[in-house]
């Protein structure tokens, strides 16, 4: 018979009685083998019993003064062995897990983010040398499990429910362009004209773009063509500061510069109020025992992004 799969209940069962028959032959007796286990002896040597009866196999010979190990019960004790130190190794994984966070997590993050959470991940990298990880881009809805996702990113007014969600900062855009854009076509000063300028959208579905924008005079929705369109916010960033158009992103990407002159805000008078700002949460599952990898790359994302201020 091949118990190379799944064992069944039966043999299940029988665990305990495999450690303990374990125990008994190291301890020498019944008694000695009952202190060890937290078990009277009659316990341990009914479940010692119930082990030679589901293996039909007479497997200790005992006397009143004396309890000796057949040559059957040689080669099963010898795989129940196995059985406590195989235990005893996944404790030992335990220590190791809590001591030195180890293994692989996958961070699902927006792409506007993107740029942001991988530039962090080198030094978390070097503080944790035991733990592996994997960036990947998502806007979708986290299906934690089916896609093997151990923390996610999203930026919403509203965090998904059943996940843990901590709040980071506020996804603010801005309009800007770059200077040498601005002498050769001209600053807008109404969002109605950027239809007639070039406009680089961050979008991975067409060139074909809707920008939506508040102020103190009113609402006022922009579509328009854009003759180059990137799903990277750092793309985006380097086509607009090569002069190839007026671009959206987010104020953390632009901000810097924009403060030293590489970029010009446009219409400063108005609020970008479309898709992809927002709150941005870290997400992770719930559970009162959640990875030690999972706890420190989680409350090391929350203190580094939060220190950005804004994204």
């Amino acid at each position: 018979m091949d118990y190379r799969g799944y064992l069944p209940k039966s043999h299940v069962d029988m665990l305990p009685c495999m450690a303990a028959f374990a125990v008994v032959v190291e301890a020498g007796s019944f008694v000695d083998a009952s202190a060890r286990l937290g078990l009277t002896a009659s316990a341990v040597s009914k479940q010692v019993s119930k082990l030679e009866n589901a293996l039909s196999i007479r497997l200790l010979e005992c006397s009143t003064r004396q309890l000796k190990v057949n040559a059957e019960g040689a080669q099963v004790y010898s795989h129940c062995k196995e059985l406590l130190e195989s235990s005893a190794n996944i404790f030992r994984l335990k220590e190791r897990f809590l001591e030195s966070p180890q293994g692989l997590i996958r961070i699902a993050v927006p792409r506007s983010l993107y740029g942001t959470c991988h530039q962090l991940i080198p030094e978390f990298l070097e503080r944790y040398p035991g733990v592996n990880v994997q960036l990947i881009s998502n806007e979708g809805a986290l299906d934690f499990i089916a896609e093997s996702i151990d923390i996610g990113i999203r930026i919403t007014d509203t965090p998904p429910l059943g996940l843990v969600a901590r709040k980071l900062f506020p996804v603010d855009f801005v309009v800007c362009a770059a200077g040498s854009y601005i002498e050769k076509y001209g600053r807008p000063v109404h969002p109605s004209e950027l239809a007639e300028h070039s406009c680089i959208p961050f979008s991975d579905f067409s060139e074909s773009q809707t920008w939506e924008f508040l102020s103190a005079q009113g609402a006022c929705d922009v579509s328009f063509s854009g003759r180059y369109v990137s799903d990277s916010a750092e793309a985006v960033l380097n086509a607009t500061l090569s002069g190839l158009g007026i671009s959206c992103l987010t104020a953390r990407l632009a901000g810097q510069a924009i403060a030293v002159n590489d970029l010009v805000e446009v219409l400063p008078e108005w609020k970008y109020v479309g898709a992809l700002q927002g709150m941005a949460w870290i997400l992770h599952q719930p559970g009162r025992h959640v990875s030690q990898k999972v706890k420190v790359m989680v409350d090391y994302l929350v203190c580094a992004l939060r220190r950005t201020g804004r994204a």
